[in-house]
């Protein structure tokens, strides 16, 4: 079948679902901005509350080392990783048969 022979399609253009998007964004902005103006206080409220919930998100995912964990827990784990590394070489070194 040649390329000027192929079947129509018969589901709308893409430009057209693109313009009912537009179209209803638009729609859902004039709506929030309604609500907005109506009702100044609670859309303050909800925004400042969706911004400490991502700022308290954000600060949960650090983690400070304290004093015993950087100076204590941290040296004697890699004493322990090094030691048991050159005793599994040195029992490696040694054959008896």
């Amino acid at each position: 079948m040649e390329p000027s022979q192929t079947p129509m399609s018969t589901s709308p253009p893409i430009s057209e679902y693109a313009a009912q998007a537009s179209n209803e964004a638009s729609q859902m902005l004039a709506c929030a901005t309604e609500t907005i103006r109506k009702n100044p206080l609670p859309s303050v409220a909800a925004a400042a509350a969706f911004g400490i919930a991502i700022g308290y998100l954000i600060a949960s995912g650090r983690h400070e080392p304290t004093f015993q964990e950087r100076y204590v827990t941290e040296p004697l784990d890699q004493a322990a990783e090094s030691i048991g590394s050159s005793f599994g070489r040195l029992y490696g070194n040694l054959k008896f048969w």
